[in-house]
């Protein structure tokens, strides 16, 4: 078995079980925090029952079995996009696409593109470092449980089985099929993929500067532009999610809504199942492709989901160096080496030949140096990075809310752990209350340290820009603090992060948590962890509009709470409050424009526009097209606005149109032009205008990028494109939940707006795209009687070993009954 090679090594070598190796660390025959050791190795056994629009149901014993099905019924779906992720975190890209070629959009975060190159010299060095070993060789909290440790060990193997089932060369998927880069897999790919995951929005962005980084007497490969992670809102992924308590629905228990915007391609799209292990776990939502746990979804007693998180996951050290090579510098007085390491990466030449090419990281105390136009690297100064997100423990704590039961259970999850890279949470639970907190690894400095540490004029200019904090690297003064509550070194304590219990609502649209409920802000807390009194993104207010006029209930829908219809109906109605605060103003301004060829009745199109972004709104596409030729820097908070942001009144404030700014008239001429110079109607609905295509079939797409203030959020990958609108939707809702606790349980429903495969010849390639562009969703199914009774069940009986192969004699196995 091929748990931890390096548990086995340290042992001796020979065949070693999860137990063994736990023995082997905690020498008293116990393992981590009391858990009983097992040898768990062995046969392993699912049940997969596939229900309509091609759910999986895992049904195991173990959760060695429940990673097993899970593995196999993923691959299935999705093996081209994950085998992809399976060579960027061995370092191997270059290797099979060559070096120069930049890593696909959706593989990486939003704000970066880097080389394959750079990619490989990053996960070279991570595997240089053997992070993965060394954390497997910690208990928990900070290594991974033993139901984790069997989790991933029947992930694997179950990801090998259905390739050894199937063959490379036979795959349905022809984007991969026969591809020299689709292998079996490890455990430790499975670990390396989630610590992928969880550096997403942290180190994820750097790989370039890390890779420009050398001292003045070496030769830099490059120096890339920064690579600024944006604040508030923008056109890539992100979230909403609104969590309802008892006072806020119709039955007065806990209700929850999730859409989490992401990728629509690429290995980091959803895929929807549910794990079952009677008696100890029962969770149905959304994993991520490669990992083995529900990120996002509902047990049978609460309902939770992520949202993206303000918090910067690293800071910047600048170092006073210490000689004239650039290769030491000074820290409390002492000469510090900058020390190098050198790794190598296999390249693909033109000919298809292979060549080696090495890189060499320069490292400190902190962690690697980086360089880029922000950060030189002179003479006299240098620039390293720490980061806290470099650890895949955060699978530790998603199980343990795979396994809650209550609010409560979540938040002792993220107390437990504190692991989380870059997610908020929220959560509501069949009681009827409703959660927010930030339960996420941050770095431990405090405004006092930030106003101390951050000295230079540089420094304090890109803090206040980026939130990046640049500190002080000559002294320990300003090394990261350690709360006495924090789970790791160097990371703020539980006690330190905002947190709201509610029995009304708490949500979050990737703004901070200052206004997650108007009723009570979260203030006071630590600069570096987001933003206070300050303007809230239009898609964030969009969502509060949406709550607290249903409670009110001025916003038309029968009475003053929330049922699970008006819900999904409320949250999905593709209103676009830019249209809501400036409409009126605009067709005032568009009557006062001289008329061009064309250009007839643009003013009656926007008056009678029903301000939504739905497929048969009229006049959507105009209004659209004004808003970005209007603020292409989209800033909430600029001389657009008539009335200025007021911090006791964020959701309604700043508000007004000022028709005096010249850029009002120009824009609107442009957008009116634009649209006759494309021969689009000016009164066109958006159904022929914002689509995807898939198997050869244009799907339209309702919604709309955020900065109006659209709640649907969706983006095309080339944005405007003359003649066709918004084409090729590549990022925006993606599996969408709705849940409610009734007293016979939860009530759920759900569409992934790409669908469970990207496959081309899979039947569920475009299912849900069609749900989803019709404005509509589908039962999750939850209990044993539902299931059941689904008109498409699929049954596979499965079993084999944790290397993939199948038992002798088999099991009784019965696949597609």
């Amino acid at each position: 078995m091929d748990i931890v090679r390096y548990g086995r090594e340290a042992l001796g070598g020979g065949r070693v079980t999860v137990a063994a190796v736990v023995v082997g660390i905690f020498t008293n025959g116990a393992g981590p925090a009391g858990i009983r050791v097992d040898d768990r190795a062995g046969d392993l056994h699912a049940t997969i029952r596939t229900t309509s629009y091609g759910v999986p149901h895992i049904l195991a014993a173990d959760y060695a079995g429940l990673g097993f099905g899970l593995g196999y019924a993923f691959t299935k779906d999705n093996i081209c996009e994950i085998a992809d992720r399976w060579v960027t975190v061995n370092g191997e890209r270059s290797r099979y696409f060559g070096a120069d070629t930049k890593v696909p959009f959706g593989h990486v975060p939003f704000t970066a593109r880097p080389s394959n190159l750079s990619s490989d010299f990053f996960w070279k060095r991570v595997l240089d470092q053997d992070l993965v070993g060394r954390q497997l060789l910690l208990a928990p909290p900070l290594g991974p449980t033993l139901e984790v440790r069997e989790l991933v060990r029947g992930y694997a193997a179950g990801y090998n089985r259905y390739l050894s089932d199937t063959g490379v060369d036979r795959l349905s998927d022809p984007r991969c099929r026969g591809a020299a880069w689709v292998r079996p897999i490890t455990e430790k790919d499975v670990y390396l993929r989630a610590l992928h995951w969880n550096m997403y929005l942290s180190s994820g962005e750097l790989l370039d500067q890390y890779a420009a980084a050398a001292p003045r007497d070496k030769t830099n490969r490059s120096r890339p532009a920064p690579a600024e992670r944006p604040q508030g809102d923008f056109g890539g992924p992100g979230s909403n999610m609104i969590a309802l308590g008892k006072d806020a629905t119709d039955n007065g228990r806990g209700m929850l809504f999730a859409n989490p915007h992401w990728f629509w391609e690429g290995p980091e799209r959803w895929y929807e199942a549910q794990l079952t292990i009677p008696g100890k776990l029962d969770v149905a939502g959304a994993a991520v492709l490669g990992t083995p746990v529900i990120l996002f979804g509902h047990t049978k007693g609460v309902a939770w989901s992520h949202t993206l998180s303000t918090p910067q996951r690293y800071t910047v050290y600048q170092l006073k160096l210490a000689d004239p090579a650039g290769t030491s510098y000074r820290f409390d007085g002492e000469v510090r080496k900058i020390e190098p390491r050198v790794v190598s990466v296999d390249v693909r030449r033109p000919d298809g030949t292979l060549e080696k090419r090495q890189h060499t990281f320069w490292e400190t105390h902190f962690g690697p140096m980086i360089e880029e136009t922000r950060f030189p690297w002179t003479a006299t100064a240098g620039y390293a990075v720490r980061d806290v997100a470099l650890t895949f423990r955060w699978l530790n704590q998603e199980l343990a809310m795979n396994q809650a039961q209550s609010v409560e259970e979540i938040d002792r999850a993220g107390r437990t752990y504190m692991a989380i890279g870059w997610l908020n949470t929220i959560a509501a639970d069949a009681n009827g209350t409703a959660y927010y907190a930030d339960r996420t690894a941050t770095p431990n400095v405090t405004d006092q340290k930030l106003a101390s540490c951050v000295s230079s004029a540089a420094g304090k200019r890109i803090l206040a820009t980026t939130k990046v904090a640049v500190m002080d690297g000559w002294r320990s003064a300003c090394e990261w603090g350690t709360d006495p509550d924090a789970v790791a070194a160097g990371t703020f304590g539980p006690g330190t992060l905002p947190k709201l219990i509610r029995a009304d609502y708490a949500t979050n649209s990737n703004d901070s948590y200052w206004v997650n409920n108007l009723r009570q802000p979260l203030e006071g807390y630590p600069r570096i962890l987001g933003e206070e009194r300050t303007p809230r993104s239009l898609r964030t207010r969009v969502g509060l509009v949406k709550i607290e006029r249903r409670l009110a209930g001025t916003d038309g829908e029968p009475g003053n709470r929330f049922s699970l219809d008006q819900l999904e109906r409320i949250t999905m109605n593709n209103r676009v409050l830019a249209g809501e605060l400036w409409r009126d103003s605009v067709v005032s301004v568009c009557r006062r424009i001289p008329a061009r060829a064309g250009s007839a009745g643009a003013c009656a199109v926007l008056a009678a526009w029903d301000l939504s972004e739905n497929l048969d709104s009229k006049g959507a596409v105009l209004w659209r097209r004004f808003y970005e030729r209007l603020s292409p820097d989209w800033v909430p908070g600029n001389s657009l606005f008539a009335k200025a942001f007021d911090p006791a009144d964020p959701m309604n404030t700043p508000s007004g149109l000022n028709t005096g700014n010249p850029r009002v008239i120009a824009a609107l001429g442009e957008a009116i032009q634009d649209l006759v110079q494309s021969a689009i109607p000016l009164d066109a609905p958006l159904r022929a205008y914002q689509y995807v295509e898939k198997a050869g079939v244009r799907l339209a797409v309702p919604g709309g990028p955020p900065q109006p203030g659209q709640y649907n959020l969706v983006v095309g990958a080339n944005g405007w494109v003359p003649g066709k609108g918004w084409p090729d939707i590549n990022v925006g809702s993606s599996f969408i939940m709705w849940v409610q606790f009734t007293d016979a349980g939860p009530v759920g429903r759900s569409v992934t707006a790409y669908g469970q495969s990207n496959d081309p010849t899979s039947p569920h390639l475009k299912d849900q795209t069609i749900l989803f562009g019709e404005g509509k969703s589908k039962k999750m199914l939850f209990t044993d009687a539902e299931i059941r009774s689904d008109p498409g069940l699929v049954l596979t009986e499965l079993c084999g070993r944790e290397d993939g192969s199948r038992l002798p004699g088999g099991c009784g196995e019965r696949p597609n009954r």
